[in-house]
């Protein structure tokens, strides 16, 4: 099986290329960096847009199997009021816009492709600002390419996974910001929420194309 990956530097990307690596399967990426040697890898931010063409093209992919569009940012835990444009237009743009652009140059040669998601998509909790606002967006952006690519597209929200980021995240003001208790009280080991992600995977298409899936309400 084909695989390509977005954002393997750390985080549920590199869990996930690993995982996949040990299962047999080939890999592409792009990202920031490559821990992986074996690997077919082109180096871009993907925050960069017009770049990503070329990227993509350089990685001489065809008849991808799966596309997992991993890579993003949550930003910080904090009231919407404190969130400057800026703010909010770099989170978009990378957790957005720059997947736009990827779905564009990969939806002729991929078979299925997921964008990954969160639970902070619907919940609207206080302090997920623009992390909930793009990711909310990232939701529809998948609905409205369900309905014009031949690709099956997916979003996903993989749960609450032991990352740095999302430790980076509870270390915030739990008594001002009480959903993080519950994130902290959910939060899973990154080998445990990469294999539920992989399982969720396997079973998207019992879903209608363009849906949102969270792997809590599969286990």
């Amino acid at each position: 099986m084909r695989v390509f990956i977005t954002g393997i530097s750390r985080g549920i990307g590199k869990g996930l290329c690993e995982r996949y690596l040990n299962l047999g399967h080939e890999v592409y990426a792009i990202g920031r960096s490559n821990p992986f040697k074996e690997v077919k890898f082109q180096k871009v931010d993907v925050s960069a847009f017009e770049l990503l063409p070329k990227a993509i093209e350089n990685l001489q992919m065809q008849n991808i199997d799966i596309a997992i569009l991993n890579a993003g940012i949550l930003g910080e835990i904090k009231d919407m009021r404190e969130w400057s444009i800026k703010e909010l237009q770099n989170i978009m743009d990378i957790n957005v816009w720059a997947n736009k652009v990827i779905i564009d140059n990969i939806h002729t040669f991929t078979k299925k492709i997921v964008a990954i998601s969160s639970g902070a998509a619907v919940n609207g909790n206080k302090g997920w600002g623009g992390y909930s606002i793009s990711k909310a967006a990232l939701n529809m952006l998948v609905s409205l390419y369900a309905k014009e690519i031949d690709s099956k597209i997916y979003a996903l929200a993989p749960g609450v996974i032991k990352t740095d980021m999302v430790e980076k995240v509870i270390s915030s003001n739990h008594s001002k910001y009480p959903s993080l208790d519950r994130v902290e009280a959910g939060m899973v080991g990154l080998d445990f929420g990469v294999e539920r992600i992989i399982k969720a995977i396997e079973r998207l298409d019992e879903f209608e194309s363009g849906s949102f899936v969270d792997v809590r309400n599969l286990d």
